[in-house]
């Protein structure tokens, strides 16, 4: 084929005219062009409805605030009235922080961003200070403290 024989075409595909109305042919399309469907398609997943907002409970923040210094006299040791001296009892704290778990799971997905991010940090401190704590009372070296701020 050499180069002379090769036409080109050109199809204007805009929608307006430079009058700016509709040109004929998209008048004709848009006539016979089948309406778009209201349901999605067979075998596609339905949207997800919007998620609620739910409300942040005092109740709620007030009874993990509580849990959590339960758990925290058990593993800074409670004195004995008669000799004064602090034991730490971890078998108490390892109970509330199980409970803390479990309230975690049975709440998941109903719990406000505050009451979750409330929940969150209270078990991942008091879960770290009872592997340590856990860690020394069995005679391994435990893990190192955090570094002190200097300032």
């Amino acid at each position: 084929m050499s180069e002379a024989s090769k036409t080109i075409k050109v199809v204007d595909r805009r929608m307006f005219t430079a009058e700016g109305d509709l040109r004929d042919d998209v008048k004709e399309e848009l006539a016979t062009a089948p309406p778009v469907p209201e349901k999605p398609p067979e075998g596609a997943a339905p949207d997800p409805p919007p998620a609620e907002v739910v409300p942040t409970s005092p109740e709620f923040l007030r009874l993990l605030d509580m849990l959590a210094q339960t758990a925290s006299m058990y593993l800074q040791g409670i004195p004995d009235p008669a000799t004064g001296r602090r034991s730490v009892d971890l078998a108490a704290s390892r109970e509330i922080i199980d409970s803390l778990v479990a309230l975690r799971e049975k709440t998941r997905d109903r719990l406000s961003f505050e009451e979750t991010d409330a929940l969150e940090g209270l078990l991942g401190e008091l879960q770290l200070v009872f592997t340590r704590l856990a860690a020394q009372a069995k005679g391994a070296p435990g893990m190192p403290p955090p570094p002190r701020q200097r300032g």
